[in-house]
């Protein structure tokens, strides 16, 4: 118990930093370049809340450090207004082969993903008044990460970084940057405390105009209710925006032998804004050996809905 309460007074301190955080780097919306940085990948975590798998590579690179055996994930996100997100990672521990089961990521995992936003179809206007387009043109945004978790197991903590190059292309115009992650993750008994910042690094620029980055500095906490139930809370301090918070929780069932399905529902106030579901999503999970598959269900309101299938393959 003074564990718990220790940890969520840490919760609340790195909550507090976090505004203040934001604050100091600014708050005025659409003042961040490369926006698909947001974008959240994995059906799983996206239904629910929760990224304790190879996903880590996004939302805390120091949950990849818990992982023991290899991991692959591949997502297609039907996003609102026609909009296409692919996202594709693995993570591999390093020399599992020569360590006893009990140390497969002892000397931590490397994970490499790949994030992809395309919008095609863009009208083009001429310089007078007209409602017919004189053409279209589309756009591509691309981030390429590299990521390392390590566990020091006598510490029940897990630290994690990432290096991300980012190329986009609006019509003939390129830009480019490269950022960072940092996180970290503590974990005790049925309870998991992690905080860090994504996104930290230089400036896209297109031809003369130069946007930093969506840094976002976030903190959450994780419980195993039960052996098949785990509940979630994360707050977010993005730069360019108000704080905002996610709940999450996933119910697991065990039907036969290998065979699994899960039930997930979330709420997070940065979608809240768009109307409908104020925030809700929802999502559903079948599971039969080392394959899981995923769908989300994530409303928009009036922008449309999000609609996300991902599988992930442990070996």
């Amino acid at each position: 118990m003074k564990r718990l309460v220790t940890l969520s007074a840490a919760l609340l301190v790195a909550a507090l930093a976090a505004r203040e955080a934001r604050a100091f780097g600014g708050s005025d919306v659409g003042t961040s370049g490369a926006q698909f940085l947001k974008i959240t990948p994995g059906a799983r975590p996206s239904g629910e809340g929760v990224a304790d798998d190879i996903h880590a590579i996004y939302y805390n690179p120091a949950g990849l450090g818990t992982l023991r055996r290899v991991e692959v994930a591949g997502m297609h996100d039907s996003y609102f207004q026609g909009v296409n997100y692919e996202f594709a990672a693995a993570a591999v521990p390093i020399l599992a082969w020569t360590d006893t089961q009990q140390d497969k990521n002892k000397y931590g995992v490397l994970g490499v993903a790949v994030y992809d936003l395309e919008v095609s179809g863009i009208e083009q206007r001429g310089t007078t008044e007209s409602d017919t387009p004189v053409a279209t043109f589309g756009s591509s945004d691309f981030a390429y990460s590299l990521s390392y978790g390590y566990r020091i197991a006598d510490l029940g903590l897990s630290l994690g970084a990432t290096m991300k190059y980012i190329d986009q292309t609006l019509d003939n115009v390129k830009a480019s940057a490269v950022a960072g992650d940092f996180g970290a993750l503590y974990r005790f008994g049925r309870v998991g405390v992690g905080a860090g910042v994504r996104n930290v690094g230089s400036k896209p620029k297109f031809l003369s105009q130069a946007d930093p980055l969506p840094t976002t500095v976030f903190t959450g906490l994780g419980y195993k209710i039960t052996d098949n139930w785990i509940g979630s809370l994360e707050l977010d301090a993005p730069r360019d925006n108000d704080m905002t918070f996610g709940l999450g929780t996933e119910y697991k069932i065990f039907f036969v032998d290998k065979l699994t399905g899960a039930v997930r529902a979330g709420y997070n106030t940065k979608n809240a804004y768009a109307g409908g579901f104020n925030g809700a999503s929802f999502g559903l999970g079948l599971g039969y050996g080392n394959f899981d598959f995923d769908f989300a269900f994530v409303p928009f309101g009036d922008l449309g809905n999000t609609y996300k299938y991902s599988m992930v393959v442990k070996f």
